[in-house]
This record gives structure tokens, C-alpha cells and sequence, in this order.
């Protein structure tokens, strides 16, 4: 079955994707897409500016995978998507885009595109969503989308990087090949050692100079320039690659003739007979060595100096130009091995990084993911610590570190801020390097645990908004020389990282989505549901008490108030209650106005304490925006395991208990057996009568009304009635409330209409006519049913009855549910000449302000004060004062319930002219009725 609802819909998008393998991840989506969203064809595409083109990475159409060809960019609706960053065209999207090729091949009519963007912030490729038809997306179709195309621009983000790392390790490697080739001592040197020895060595025994050797440069910042001798070669030393002490003195007296080549990037050269621009006693202390010649040759490539080439000869005075050009060539391959060499190293060490990210993304997502991601990025650039940390949502001057390696071994986490230390340089400038002594400067709140750290790089983590989220980094034990291969890798990693974490982020709204009541932020029903099957899943049983709590007169608040404030009026009601509940209390919303509790470990004592404080929680007035609400809560209990042992039975045994403290108009009750062998038989008479309601099978009793001065019918009441094949005569009393409550009402009522108007004919079709007008009941629901005109005025005309004949029989507290919409409907009603009583009157809270504006006609007074009238003084003043107010207003009085003669004689004397009951007559049969009151 397709998803209908935000989180189910999210729930699924998130359980397919985190299935797809990362080769067929765009046709996962595609086909995720196309089902989660009802649409004919999804279709992703990557874009090319340069080329103008689009090429589609993956397209769904009804099921099916196609693989259409790349097409121009210019004209399509693409392009447009790629400008503007999302396109909807709900139809005739071909009209709009006639040179769309694709649009045209899938007979396209409806259109939503939305662009994927990396985490720059640039357009990688679109999203579009296709359908033949015109078409309206489901409700949450731009949350899914923008989290597709999130997931789908780091994807794609990804892919490209990878490909255009491999593409520089291809291009890279074939220059080294190239060396190679040209040089067959640079065919064997793996490392710049191996390569400048080699070169030392090609320049005493090939080319007979006395020794050679290369001295370097080590930059950092400690020591801006220091001085160390990497490779030698010397005829004279006891093992060739050791310095003789003749060399180490020439190479000591030679150190600021490499200096000004270096600083010159040209050749120097010292000879017997020449002029040289170094000081004539260094020159004298050489000469003296037996050097006849010295030249030193700066190691640049692309800019770069490696280091610089000496090397001298004791028995040649001169050095040619063609000697000296064909040096500085050899010099130049050098450094050109140097350069390949140092570039090979970073290659592999790149495609060691790129494996390392390629393997952590084999691991489950999450924190676990991380911590091994943090793992690989350290041991791919030989760091002796790596991190990622996020920035805290509440204190922006905070991060927190979720996972940190030292020396190999996973750390424990911690905050620290940001103020002074590196990490607050890279949230600023992007990337943060400190070549040495970052010891100093780390966090303090890592107890000096890294005081030992030389070099620290660090780099920002962005969302795909551009918005920084972490921070990644390394540390290395000794000072940085090369920078540029940590940045690249560092890099590398930084976007798999920042992925990671928005994916988390999105995970978790979309868990937000499916399990948190978005009013209250508390936990909803799906999570409910969770937490109750596993807590009573567990073993050993562990007791608990199920709380199911329903506020009482809410809708009340959203009819008079609007629903936005009721929404903040829940919000606070869940504050209070999360107050006075215990710690390790479960609180839920399941809905409406509907909260759930489980209280752990609880009996039935501790449980109705419980209920108890969250009773209380409600006492003081809800004071929000000027309004003023006073709630109160039904509350019912059920046990594990005493009462049941499945989560659906205790939550149906709470709902129960529940009803039944509603039903008996108490705060608190705790399930008990016979609850629910009472709400079973309920259940059972509602099917029955929802039986008879279809069939039309419920009658009507009639009862008069009396002039009492008279003794003359002046109108009757028509009471319904039941009588079931199974249950036999089911009272009012029992099968009206049930109407009620199980939303049957306004059918029943329907029901008493029709056939109240069709006795009325066959009476007159009899020659007989009812004096004045046949009363009907008229339940709060139906009244407020906008339909109830229409369905009065369509049976009047259907059995030729004028609307006059009727009058309608409404509650006190039915009409004040609603006040103003009440004096509007009986405004209409009179308006077709129907009557008008108000059924019941004095058991409700009617408002004289209100009630002098009912277009009633008469006032009903409710048997419950006629029926004591005689014998209690309170109730004969209230039947004086009703009958009182009532002439006052100008409305007639009718009293029910009238059983003895002197009742009769105190009514008159009050001034009520008008009554009905076992003293006239019972309820009777149409044909009783007929042949007593209509002969």
C-alpha cells in the first residue's frame, strides 16, 4: 500500500535509500521517488555548463528503467530548473517547452523539477519529476524533495571528486613513466633519496667530478630555514655514501654559495682562475682543499626549489658553457624526478585516502561511521590524531567532538570552545594550518592530554547551504612540511564527512517527522506504540500502569478560540503534565486531545497518585493570548500484567476505564472486568441499531400536549422507539445516548423527520388533522448540521406537509454548544414557519443575553422540577421563576412529567397553561393515538 502520511512517507524514502548500494544509488532513488510519490516517470540528471548538456543518471517510468541519451541543455525545461533552482508546471508543461525532446517522448503534462547542489552551493543536476496528466504532488512533496536532492548532490559531489582525483593520479603517473623513459637511473628511484643519490652518483662516477651531493631546505615555522645535506657521493670516503672529512669541511665552506643559488635560482659556479661573488678567504679555505672548481645548481621545478645540487672537481681548472648547460639539464631532470616523485607519494597517498573513505563507507551509518571514517582519515595521512567535531546548536562558540583518535585508539569526546584555539580559524577562513607548535593552543578542556601535538590542520564542514556544521582535523606529533597533500586529502574526507552529518540531521528530522507530536514535541502514537511493545516485550516483566488521559471542553476552546490557539492551549497542557511526572514517566500525545502516560514499575496505588497530580496540573487557569481556558482531564488506568499482557489490550482496557470515568462524570477510574463486558454489550446494541436506522425499522410514539385550562389537545411529541428482533424493546434511555456517542444521531433523527411527516399524511389522508403541531427532538449534532433545512423542507414537500405543522424540540445545552450559530438557525427555521421549544429548560447554563435572542416559541420545564414541585420549595421557585421569565420574554411554558391533578392546579396558578404527561396520557401507537385524541 503507497504511503498517505508525511511520516510514513519519510519512513520509507529513508529505509530505501539506506539500502541502495552507492553504483545504483540514483536509480534507487528514481524508483523511491516514482512510488513514494504516485508520479509516471522521476528522471535525475547531471548538468554540464561547458557542454550545454544534460545527462541522465537514472530514469523510473512506470516501473521500468530507461536510459535516454544526453540532450542540449537550451530550450528544456532542465535548463530552466538549473536557473532557476526549482520549476513546477502543473500542466501543459510541452506547451511551455516545445523543443523539449524528452518532454515529448513521454507525452509529458504536469512537471516539478528541483535542483541538487553540492556543497559549494552549485547546481550538479536536477531532479524532475514527470507525469502524463496534469499533476498536484502530494501534501509533503517539497520536504521529500529537498532531501533527495541534498542526499543526491553529495552523491553526485562525490562520484565527481573521486573520478577527478583518479583522473589526476592517471595524468601524474604518466609523467613519471615519461621520466623515466628519458633517464635510466630516474627509471629506478622510488624515493627522493633513492632519486638524489642516484643523481650524486651519476655525477662522480659518470661524469668524474670528485663529489657531489644535494642539500635541502626544511621550512616550519620553529626554524624558517634550516639547512640539512640529504644525499652524497664522495671518491674519497670509506663507504660512498658517507661524507669523507675533506667533503665535510668543503661542503661547510660551500654553504653560502648554495644559499645565493637558492636565493638567485641560478647556477653559481667557483673556479681557479675566475671571478666569483663569494667572500675571497671561502674561496681561498676551498682552493686550498684542492677545489679547482665548485658549482652549485639550484633543484626548481614549477617554481619550486628543492634543494641545491653541488658538486666539484680537483683536476679540471674550467668548466665550459656546454658542460655547464648540460648540468643545469641534469639538474632540471632532477628536479623533475623530484617533482614526480614527491607527486607520486602524494598520489598514492590520495588513493590510499580515497580507499580509506571507500571503506568507512562500508560501515552502518551514524556515530559508527564517523568514528571509523576519523580512523582512516589518521592512518591515510600518518597523523597522530583525527576528529570531527560539531558545532553546538545552543552555544555557537562551542564544539563538540564525536570522535577522536590518538596514537591509533578511539578517545572519549568532549566540548570545548572555540575562542583561541585553531578550530576557530577554520569556522573563519574555511582551512586552518599550523606548521608547529599547535601544542600551545589547543583546547584547554583537554587537560593538556595534547601538549605534545606539533602541527594541527583543520577544515570546515559546511551543509549544503554553505552553513558550518563541524569541524575535521589532524595532528601530527612533528612540525608540517607538507601541507599540500594533507589539505587535498583532508579535503577528501571533509565531504564525506559534512554528508554524513547532514544525513544524520535529515535522518533525524525525519524521525522528528515520524515519531514527535509536532504541537507538543512530544513522542506521538507510532512511538507510543514502540516503547509499549517493547516494555512489555521485556523479560522479566517489569510492572507498569498505563494512564490514557482526555481533556475534557477542549473543542470548546478550538470552536470559540480558533485551533491555533488550541494548539498552544495542548502545548501547555503537555508542559504541565511532564512537571508532575516522576522521572522515567513516558509521556505521549496519541492525538487531539488525547495524552498517554506509562508509569514504570507502578501498582494501582502509585498510579492513581499519579493521575492524581496530573488531575491538578490542570486546576489553575490555561492563560494564553489574552484568553482564558479551565480544562480538566478524564482519566483511565490499566495494568501490566495485571489486567493484560499485550500492549493493545492494556491500551483498549485504559480507553475503557476512561470512557467510564467520563460516563460517570469522575476524574480517575482503574479498569475492571465487568467495563468491559458493558462496553461489549454497547457495542453490540450500536450494531443492531445501526441495522435498524439503515432498514427503517425504529417507530414513533406519540403523547400529547394539553391545554390545561381546556383540557383540549393543543399538539403532540414524537418520541422513537425500538423494538429488535434479538434484543426485544431496547429503552430510549439505553439506545439514544448510544446514538450519540457512536455519531448515529443525526441519522436517527433523519429517521424520527421522515416519518413524523409521513404519519401526519396518512392521518389527514384519514380525514383526521392534529391539532396544533407535532413536536419533534432535535439532538445538538443535528442541529448544527448545516443539511438539517434541507432535510425538514425536502420531507414537508415530499409528503405535502406545511413546515407550520412542526415544531422542534432542542436542548438548553444543545443550543448553547454553540450560541451565535444556534440564533442564526433559528432564525431560518422560523423563517419557514416551523416552531420552536426549548426542550429541558433549567438543567442547562442558558444566558439570558442569548436566550431573549432565540427566535423560540414556548420553554419547555423539565420534569425533574415538575416532579417535586409540590413537596421541595426550591423546585416549585424555580418552576415560578422559569414561568416568570418566560412571560416576561413573551414565550409560551410547557411543563413535562405531569402525573397528578394538583400539579395541574399549581402550574395555572404559576400562569404555565400548557402540559404533558402520564396524568393526560402515556406515549401511545400512531392507531392508539389516532383513536383517543384525533376521533
Amino acid at each position: 500500500m503507497s504511503p498517505t502520511t508525511a511520516p510514513e512517507i519519510f519512513r520509507q524514502l529513508a529505509d530505501r535509500l539506506s539500502s541502495a548500494s552507492k553504483d545504483g544509488f540514483f536509480h534507487h532513488l528514481a524508483h523511491s521517488l516514482a512510488t513514494l510519490l504516485h508520479v509516471d516517470h522521476v528522471l535525475v540528471v547531471s548538468i554540464d555548463t561547458q557542454l550545454g548538456a544534460a545527462t541522465p543518471l537514472a530514469m523510473s517510468t512506470s516501473g521500468e528503467w530507461l536510459e535516454p541519451l544526453p540532450c542540449a541543455l537550451q530550450g528544456t525545461a532542465c535548463e530552466q530548473v538549473y536557473r532557476q533552482a526549482r520549476l513546477y508546471v502543473p500542466s501543459q508543461v510541452r506547451a511551455q517547452f516545445p523543443n523539449d525532446p524528452l518532454l515529448e517522448l513521454l507525452s509529458a503534462e504536469g512537471y516539478l523539477g528541483v535542483a541538487m547542489v553540492d556543497a559549494e552551493g552549485n547546481c550538479q543536476g536536477i531532479i524532475a519529476l514527470i507525469h502524463s496528466s496534469p499533476l498536484s504532488p502530494p501534501l509533503h512533496t517539497n520536504e521529500v524533495l529537498k532531501i533527495a536532492s541534498s542526499l543526491a548532490g553529495f552523491e553526485l559531489s562525490r562520484q565527481v571528486m573521486g573520478a577527478q582525483a583518479q583522473e589526476r593520479i592517471l595524468s601524474e603517473q604518466r609523467a613519471l613513466r615519461l621520466i623515466s623513459r628519458g633517464n635510466e637511473a630516474l627509471i629506478h628511484a622510488r624515493r627522493e633519496a633513492s632519486l638524489l643519490q642516484a643523481a650524486c652518483h651519476i655525477l662522480v662516477e659518470v661524469g668524474g667530478y670528485s663529489a657531489a651531493w644535494v642539500s635541502g631546505v626544511v621550512e616550519n615555522s620553529a626554524q624558517p630555514l634550516c639547512w640539512v645535506d640529504q644525499a652524497t657521493a664522495d671518491l674519497q670516503g670509506e663507504v660512498p655514501v658517507w661524507f669523507s672529512p675533506k667533503q665535510l669541511l668543503i661542503t661547510s665552506y660551500s654553504r653560502d654559495m648554495a644559499k645565493q643559488a637558492l636565493e638567485s635560482r641560478a647556477p653559481i659556479v667557483i673556479s681557479e682562475y675566475g671571478t666569483d661573488a663569494i667572500a675571497p678567504s671561502l674561496k681561498a679555505a676551498l682552493l686550498t682543499l684542492g677545489v679547482k672548481t665548485l658549482i652549485a645548481l639550484p633543484l626548481i621545478y614549477r617554481g619550486t626549489a628543492f634543494g641545491v645540487l653541488s658538486f666539484y672537481q680537483t683536476d679540471e681548472p674550467e668548466v665550459t658553457n656546454k658542460e655547464l648547460r648540460l648540468v643545469s639539464e641534469l639538474a632540471d631532470d632532477i628536479a623533475f624526478g623530484l617533482d614526480s616523485v614527491r607527486r607520486r607519494q602524494t598520489e598514492q597517498r590520495i588513493q590510499h585516502a580515497v580507499t580509506q573513505v571507500a571503506t568507512a563507507v562500508s560501515a552502518q551509518h551514524g556515530e559508527a561511521f564517523l568514528t571509523q571514517l576519523t580512523a582512516h582519515m589518521a592512518d591515510a595521512l600518518s597523523a597522530e590524531v583525527g576528529f570531527i567535531a560539531t558545532l553546538d546548536e545552543d552555544d555557537a562558540g562551542v564544539a563538540n567532538i564525536l570522535s577522536l583518535y590518538v596514537d591509533g585508539r578511539q578517545q572519549q569526546g568532549f566540548s570545548y570552545r572555540l575562542a583561541g584555539v585553531p578550530c576557530q580559524e577554520v569556522l573563519y577562513e574555511e582551512e586552518c594550518i599550523v606548521h608547529d607548535g599547535a601544542g600551545v593552543r589547543l583546547p584547554v578542556e583537554a587537560n593538556g592530554a595534547l601538549e605534545w601535538v606539533s602541527a594541527y590542520v583543520g577544515r570546515r564542514l559546511d551543509d549544503a547551504n554553505g552553513k558550518p556544521i563541524g569541524i575535521i582535523g589532524v595532528m601530527f606529533r612533528s612540525p608540517l612540511t607538507d601541507t599540500q597533500i594533507v589539505s587535498t586529502v583532508l579535503q577528501i574526507f571533509a565531504v564525506r564527512a559534512a554528508s554524513e552529518l547532514e544525513r544524520k540531521e535529515n535522518e533525524a528530522r525525519i524521525r522528528q517527522l515520524a515519531f514527535r507530536d509536532e504541537g507538543t514535541l512530544l513522542p506521538n502514537r507510532a512511538d507510543f506504540m514502540h516503547y509499549i511493545e517493547r516494555k512489555v516485550s521485556e523479560y522479566p516483566a517489569t510492572p507498569l500502569a498505563l494512564l490514557l488521559l482526555d481533556l475534557n471542553h477542549f473543542k470548546e476552546i478550538n470552536d470559540t478560540a480558533g485551533h491555533d490557539l488550541g494548539d498552544l492551549v495542548l502545548k501547555e497542557v503537555a508542559g504541565r503534565f511532564s512537571k508532575v511526572l516522576k522521572e522515567g514517566d513516558y509521556l505521549a500525545r496519541l492525538g487531539g486531545d488525547e495524552f498517554i502516560v506509562v508509569c514504570n514499575g507502578e501498582d494501582s496505588a502509585n498510579a492513581l497518585n499519579t493521575a492524581q497530580h496530573l488531575c491538578e496540573s490542570l486546576n489553575a487557569p490555561i492563560n494564553i493570548e489574552h484568553h482564558s481556558s479551565e480544562l480538566s482531564v478524564s482519566i483511565g488506568i490499566s495494568l501490566y500484567p495485571h489486567h493484560a499482557c499485550s500492549s493493545q489490550e492494556l491500551l483498549k482496557y485504559a480507553d475503557i476505564a476512561m470512557y467510564q470515568a467520563k460516563r460517570q462524570k469522575l476524574a480517575i477510574r482503574t479498569f475492571e472486568y465487568w467495563m468491559e463486558q458493558e462496553v461489549s454489550e454497547k457495542l453490540h446494541i450500536a450494531k443492531r441499531l445501526a441495522i435498524a436506522i439503515a432498514d427503517n425499522t425504529l417507530t414513533l410514539n406519540f403523547q400529547p400536549q394539553i391545554d390545561m385550562r381546556s383540557g383540549k389537545i393543543i399538539g403532540a411529541e414524537a418520541l422513537c422507539r425500538w423494538r429488535d428482533d434479538e434484543l426485544g424493546d431496547v429503552s430510549p434511555l439505553q439506545f439514544i445516548p448510544i446514538a450519540e456517542e457512536r455519531g448515529m444521531i443525526a441519522a436517527l433523527g433523519k429517521c424520527v423527520i421522515e416519518n413524523s411527516c409521513r404519519q401526519l399524511a396518512q392521518w389527514r389522508k384519514r380525514g383526521m388533522q392534529l391539532p396544533g403541531q407535532l413536536a419533534i427532538n432535535i439532538a445538538a449534532d443535528q442541529f448544527e448540521d448545516g443539511d438539517l433545512v434541507n432535510i425538514l423542507l425536502t420531507n414537508c414537500n415530499t409528503y405535502g406537509i406545511s413546515p407550520a405543522a412542526l415544531s422542534l424540540e432542542i436542548t438548553e445545552s444543545g443550543i448553547m454548544d454553540n450560541p451565535e450559530k444556534a440564533i442564526a438557525m433559528t432564525e431560518v427555521l422560523k423563517g419557514y414557519g416551523l416552531g420552536l421549544a426549548i426542550d429541558d429548560f433549567g438543567t442547562g447554563y442558558s444566558s439570558l443575553s442569548y436566550l431573549k435572542r432565540f427566535a423560540a416559541d414556548k420553554i419547555k420545564i423539565d420534569i425533574s422540577f415538575i416532579r417535586d414541585m409540590l413537596i421541595s420549595d426550591n423546585d416549585h421557585t424555580i418552576v415560578a421563576t422559569i414561568i416568570a421569565m418566560a412571560n416576561t420574554l413573551g414565550l409560551e411554558t410547557i411543563a413535562e412529567g405531569i402525573e397528578s391533578k394538583a400539579q395541574v392546579e399549581s402550574l395555572l396558578t404559576m400562569g404555565c397553561t400548557q402540559g404533558q404527561g402520564y396524568y393526560f396520557d402515556r406515549p401511545l401507537a400512531a392507531d392508539q393515538f389516532a383513536e383517543r385524541w384525533l376521533i
